[in-house]
């Protein structure tokens, strides 16, 4: 990654969580594979800051990690030292990512809308990991 699109993608991440600290919510438009099935690129997270801290297993929640925006599903939360941490993956990678910290933590997904359709984030927890999230993990995707 160039210097100038690392610079623009921070700006992205600051001016995001700025916007969620003061209006409570916001929408991003979503660019990356790796929670395929259930949210695909183009899809329109509808994001909110309030009770983001409160996730648990199965809610999408947004965090900002080495200047960039992730959207990834929540498998555990764990309690470390006195500090909440969430331990998320894409659902169609298989690894988890490193703990997100309070600090990282920016919002919760609300709603993923496609086209004119409004979608429970919490739907792809149900039926994708049994039934499709397999076969994309094989796929040749970037993430």
């Amino acid at each position: 990654m160039t210097t100038a699109v690392h610079s623009r993608e921070a700006v992205k991440c600051q001016l995001a969580a700025e916007v969620l600290q003061s209006h409570g919510g916001v929408r991003l438009r979503v660019t990356g594979f790796s929670m395929l099935p259930s949210v695909r690129p183009g899809d329109i997270l509808c994001v909110g800051h309030r009770d983001a801290a409160e996730a648990q297993a199965g809610d999408i929640v947004l965090f900002t990690r080495e200047g960039r925006l992730f959207a990834h599903r929540v498998v555990r939360r764990v309690q470390s030292r006195g500090e909440c941490y969430w331990i998320t993956r894409g659902d169609s990678l298989t690894q988890d990512d490193p703990p997100v910290s309070g600090e990282e933590l920016l919002g919760r997904v609300t709603a993923v809308v496609r086209g004119r359709r409004r979608i429970d984030p919490r739907a792809g927890a149900r039926w994708s990991g049994r039934v499709l999230r397999p076969a994309f993990r094989y796929w040749d995707l970037p993430g």
